[in-house]
């Protein structure tokens, strides 16, 4: 385990906000440090928080990172599972008829 991950909240998985997903629009000028964007950038919705720190190094905590992020109203636990049957994909626009 990454030593940076000391949190026993980094099993949290987030998700943007739709302010933070205009934030992470690539048109947009970036408003916060490096770090902070990267973390926007990597958060999916569904994937542990531990797992995004593995792959990118945080100077500090990914958990303050993330803390920032959301007081920040950028991203949010997501707290439904994504994958459970009758969960629209987030990739989708529209609504399929069932």
């Amino acid at each position: 385990m990454n030593p940076q991950v000391s949190s026993s909240r980094t099993n949290v998985v987030y998700r943007r906000t739709p302010k933070g997903q205009a934030a992470a629009m690539p048109s947009v000028t970036p408003t916060m440090n490096d770090e902070h964007r990267r973390l926007l950038l990597l958060v999916n919705g569904f994937t542990p928080l531990e797992a995004l720190a593995r792959v990118c190094k945080f100077q500090q905590g990914p958990q303050d990172v993330a803390d920032i992020l959301q007081s920040s109203g950028l991203i949010e636990e997501a707290r439904e599972r994504r994958h459970e049957d009758g969960m629209r994909a987030p990739w989708r626009t529209t609504e399929q008829p069932q």
